[in-house]
């Protein structure tokens, strides 16, 4: 969860409100096409917000401690990480790469997601409130927890381990994955969370709403707070334990009027996209399945295409109707400020075999680029932006294009659609030679493997930016003719 502007983090003007966020979608192996795991988000926040990559190398004693900068304005720290691992993050311009890392992988091969904004309700509140001046929130938990953790099930542990000990901020999931497997985990209160792995035969989404709702006590697929029904039986809350099963959802989570345009469509847009037969309404978000299994097995390109959805082909596409204030909240949202597949199969090595596919700004208009956990060059254009456009970062470069196409939606982003389609495919084949190219180098000649990966980064983002300029030219001339036809004052 993020604050309206960046300008708050200097201001700390507590007053302000907080801005709903993100779309999340993770699926087991035994339902893709390659067996891999994925976890995926769309980070929405506001679209003038530059998101940089940023690489972190290994270190022995991490040259300072975390300090927030952001969330909430609060003061959450936290010690240094010995023995640092390489990581990955996508931070916002105005934190020095050290907040706000949103995603990324870790050189041990576990890859994380934060966060998911939720909204605990106001009865556990008031027992156990947000510990909103030193807890921890979403601007630390990718650039605390990536540097220390060797699997997704620690991740998940020391995660809550700080919630339990220092707090947490705000209301927050996160999901986790490994070779093993995707651990997600909610917040419950200021102090309490549970989480849960994902069943490798099922997928599941998530949308500003906490969404777990069975919890079974020293079982090895969840993990939960010290207490965690203990406490929901001593204040009394609606937990309803059923032969040892504890429905956390109803103890922790917030269900409200407004999640039924909110998050609810968003929820079951993704459901009936995936899974066929479905009789819950859109409206019945308290019975929508926690997991479900997809009529067909999916791969990344499904779940960007998820990530992707406004609604299209019905009446409440916002876009395509001109209605900025249609009633149903769209998945893909002009203000993402990035969208994150990570993409996880354990059968290849980790440099290979773990790949973040990034799209910069709105989802429904960008292109996914893929981004090798070997990477070890990050282009610059990559790492520059600020909240101001400019010619030269490619956060900047992909969101002029967005915002030009946004002036006629129905005309203009076919043809931005279209032509991030065929690139998208013509960028999977060539993923494919790189990887056979990296598999025949890697054993005898690791540097050379790890350079062959640093050259298609950089060649596949260099095409990508130069489809891009040709695209607003594209546009910037079919709107020059539209306006001309609209001002022309031909009298003669």
């Amino acid at each position: 969860m993020k604050q309206p502007s960046s300008t708050y983090r200097n201001n700390k003007d507590t007053t302000t409100s907080a801005t709903s966020a993100c779309t999340t979608i993770l699926v087991g192996n035994q339902v893709t096409i390659d067996g891999s795991f994925i976890i995926a988000r769309n980070e929405d926040h506001e679209a003038i917000n530059a998101k940089l990559f940023n690489f972190h190398p290994a270190e022995a004693l991490q040259r300072q401690d975390f300090h927030s900068i952001g969330s909430m304005g609060n003061n959450f720290t936290y010690p240094a990480a010995k023995n640092a691992l390489q990581y990955t993050s996508n931070s916002d311009f105005d934190t020095n790469g050290t907040s706000f890392g949103a995603a990324g992988f870790n050189s041990a091969g576990v890859g994380m997601t934060a966060t998911e904004t939720v909204f605990n309700n106001a009865q556990v509140l008031a027992i156990d409130p947000y510990v909103i001046a030193t807890g921890i929130g979403e601007d630390a938990i990718v650039n605390v927890i990536l540097p220390r953790v060797h699997s997704a099930q620690e991740g998940v542990a020391l995660l809550g381990h700080i919630i339990e000990t220092q707090g947490t901020a705000e209301g927050f999931g996160v999901a986790f994955v490994d070779k093993e497997g995707i651990w997600y985990l909610e917040t419950g209160s200021g102090h309490h969370w549970m989480a849960a792995k994902i069943p490798v035969d099922k997928y599941f989404v998530s949308a500003n709403q906490g969404r777990l709702v069975d919890y079974i006590a020293d079982h090895p697929d969840f993990m939960a707070s010290v207490g965690l029904v203990e406490f929901a039986k001593k204040h009394q809350l609606p937990s309803a334990e059923n032969r040892g099963v504890f429905n956390f959802h109803r103890a922790y989570s917030q269900d409200i009027e407004h999640d039924k345009t909110y998050n609810y469509p968003r929820v079951w847009t993704l459901q009936h996209l995936y899974t066929d037969g479905l009789t819950i309404k859109i409206d019945q978000g308290s019975t929508f399945p926690v997991y479900l299994t997809p009529k067909y097995k999916l791969s990344v390109y499904d779940v960007m295409l998820g990530l992707r959805n406004h609604y299209q082909a019905t009446d409440h596409d916002a876009y395509a109707h001109c209605n900025p204030n249609d009633s149903y909240r769209p998945i893909a949202v002009f203000r993402t400020e990035h969208s994150h597949v990570l993409h996880v199969r354990p059968q290849l090595p980790i440099a290979i075999g773990e790949v973040q596919y990034i799209a910069y700004g709105m989802t429904a208009l960008s292109v996914y680029l893929p981004f090798y956990q070997g990477m070890t060059s990050v282009p610059e254009v990559l790492t520059i932006g600020e909240n101001t456009a400019d010619s030269h970062s490619a956060y900047w470069k992909f969101r002029k294009l967005q915002t030009l196409a946004m002036m006629n939606w129905n005309k203009f982003a076919p043809v931005v659609q279209q032509a991030y389609h065929d690139f998208e495919q013509q960028t999977a084949h060539k993923q494919q030679l790189m990887e056979a190219e990296y598999l025949t180098l890697y054993v005898l000649h690791p540097q050379q493997a790890i350079e062959r990966i640093n050259t298609f980064e950089h060649e596949i983002l260099a095409l990508a930016l130069a489809l891009t300029e040709e695209l607003t030219n594209e546009l910037f001339t079919l709107l020059t003719i539209e306006t001309d036809k609209l001002y022309n004052f031909s009298g003669a």
